[in-house]
């Protein structure tokens, strides 16, 4: 587990082991990297960050999860791996499942209903990106994330 404090100040728990975190995910986060580019959502207030939401009544995280990265991006991601839970101690607390996936296809013109679509970021830029990306992607733990993903892509690839 790795605790911290996110940009809002707060307390922030990172489970690398499914089901650790002794709370029911009922938000999901992908982080789509084809091994060059991150698939980001725009958001119109916060910038770019990973497309993700809350799950709907009846629905499963994995399908949560698939069905936020079409309505924030237009793209159909599939083969999704377990990353993280990341639990936010709010009031009240929630916990986020973080995926890997796949970027399986796109749909050019899918509406734009909470986002202003997808956007691709190379890993090679994302330092020099971090004045667009939310306060959300900024993080200490979602940098933690995101260099997981990159060693999970690249043992996979190996």
């Amino acid at each position: 587990m790795f605790t911290y404090k996110d940009r809002a100040g707060q307390r922030v728990d990172l489970f690398w082991e499914k089901d650790q975190s002794g709370m029911v995910p009922t938000h999901a986060i992908v982080a789509a990297f084809d091994g060059r580019m991150w698939l980001m959502t725009i958001h119109p207030n916060r910038g770019l960050e990973w497309p993700g939401g809350k799950a709907e009544p009846g629905e499963t995280i994995e399908q949560a999860a698939i069905r936020e990265v079409y309505e924030e991006t237009g793209v159909t991601a599939g083969n999704l791996t377990f990353v993280a839970d990341y639990v936010v101690h709010a009031e009240p607390p929630f916990c986020k499942r973080v995926f890997a996936a796949d970027i399986m296809s796109a749909d050019d013109h899918f509406p734009l209903l909470e986002t202003e679509g997808a956007a691709y970021l190379a890993e090679a830029d994302w330092e020099k990106s971090a004045a667009k990306l939310s306060r959300h992607m900024s993080d200490e733990g979602m940098d933690r994330i995101r260099k997981k993903v990159l060693s999970d892509e690249r043992r996979r690839n190996d």
